[in-house]
């Protein structure tokens, strides 16, 4: 099944977002701060369930584990590309001893390894789910 570019938090969406899911999708969310703009947050179907047998998901920035049913109620939506127009939440860089050149050039690095570690990621869960 293909999925939607974005779910949003209803019985009807949250059906169709657990049904359309497999294992390696990557699944993103805005993360609203009152203090530093919008960024969001990356996260990696798994081929695993919950006790409860809600599909689990993966964060590859900190190995955290969650459902994609909780992931869309706690934040209401869950986009299924990219948004590239805000910065990834695990890979702020800032540092007083870069310059803003300095500290844009550790930003665009840091997402593309978390790019990589992402993919890395989904296709492990592609995999294990093949066999």
């Amino acid at each position: 099944m293909s999925l939607k570019s974005s779910y949003q938090a209803t019985r009807g969406d949250e059906k169709k977002l657990l049904r359309d899911i497999a294992p390696g999708d990557h699944l993103y969310v805005i993360n609203k701060h009152y203090d530093r703009g919008d960024t969001y947050s990356e996260w990696i179907v798994t081929n695993t369930r919950s006790i409860s047998g809600n599909k689990e998901i993966e964060s590859p920035t900190n190995g955290a584990t969650t459902t994609a049913q909780s992931l869309l109620r706690k934040h209401r939506e869950v986009l299924t590309q990219r948004p590239s127009h805000l910065p990834n939440l695990g890979v702020r860089e800032t540092h007083d001893a870069y310059t803003e050149e300095g500290q844009r050039a550790a930003q665009r690095i840091g997402d593309v390894r978390a790019t990589q570690v992402a993919d890395d990621l989904s296709r492990r869960y592609r995999s294990l789910a093949r066999r």
